[in-house]
């Protein structure tokens, strides 16, 4: 048992790759966009709310912004690290999912990596549009690495698993959905005696913040435009900001 145990603290597991947006001219992993109202996971589109039939992705929206933090046409940057720490963790389950978690598991590592963020309207006069959120962590050509370890009720819930059969999980550890991309449907009002519009919506059902409100604020400015300013709030903070630049792909190259 004891083997067994050290066996799982021990994982390490080293990284090679870094998928980002094709929109931003690289040639790395890229994404597929869903229709809204669901979400992207082994190459399937399925409900967010559970439900029909997963679907082939393939849903194209003409009229798009992206924000990144790595090619330089555009601006995307983090002023409130712990708001997205938190929603890394919450919102997209890619870090910090066990008690001690370090390197590329630790959602320190995603708010020095990269990031998109992307938004489509489905028409000119849509009242919605479709976010989409994508994450990386810190990535070095020579050296990555993560790891994850339970708390001490954790190893006691192994343990009685190994012995009983019966697991029981770790009160310290996440068990959200994870997803990334995140892609969220978003209502959007006008804002700012209608010079600006705010597009607001929750996290996905099957995360932890699935009850958080989460808004992308433009204070001023219309979808007609070449490049938007935002700002990205949580709960009514500023997370991050920066400039959308419109997509000159089809759909974002997502």
């Amino acid at each position: 048992m004891k083997k067994h145990i050290m066996g799982l603290l021990a994982l390490l597991t080293f990284l090679s790759g870094c998928g980002k947006n094709n929109e931003s001219n690289n040639n790395q992993q890229v994404t597929q966009a869903c229709a809204a109202g669901y979400y992207y996971a082994n190459n399937m589109c399925y409900p967010i709310n559970g439900g029909g039939y997963p679907t082939n992705p393939g849903y194209t929206y003409n009229n798009g912004f992206y924000a990144d933090t790595y090619s330089g046409t555009s601006v995307l940057r983090i002023v409130n690290g712990a708001a997205m720490k938190e929603f890394f963790k919450m919102a997209m389950g890619v870090c910090d999912r066990a008690a001690y978690n370090y390197g590329q598991a630790s959602c320190d590592s995603y708010v020095g990596g990269s990031m998109d963020m992307i938004i489509q309207f489905p028409s000119a006069s849509s009242n919605t549009l479709l976010a989409t959120f994508i994450a990386q962590p810190t990535y070095n050509p020579y050296l990555n690495y993560q790891a994850q370890l339970p708390s001490g009720w954790g190893l006691l819930g192994l343990a009685l698993g190994y012995t009983t059969g019966v697991y029981l999980p770790d009160p310290r550890s996440y068990n959200g959905a994870y997803r990334n991309p995140l892609q969220l449907e978003m209502a959007v009002s006008a804002i700012n005696n209608s010079q600006g519009f705010e597009a607001r919506g929750y996290g996905d059902f099957w995360t932890g913040y699935n009850r958080t409100l989460l808004a992308i604020q433009v204070p001023q400015g219309k979808r007609e435009d070449s490049n938007l300013n935002f700002n990205f709030m949580i709960q009514g903070n500023t997370a991050a900001q920066g400039t959308f630049n419109r997509c000159q792909r089809v759909n974002c190259g997502l």
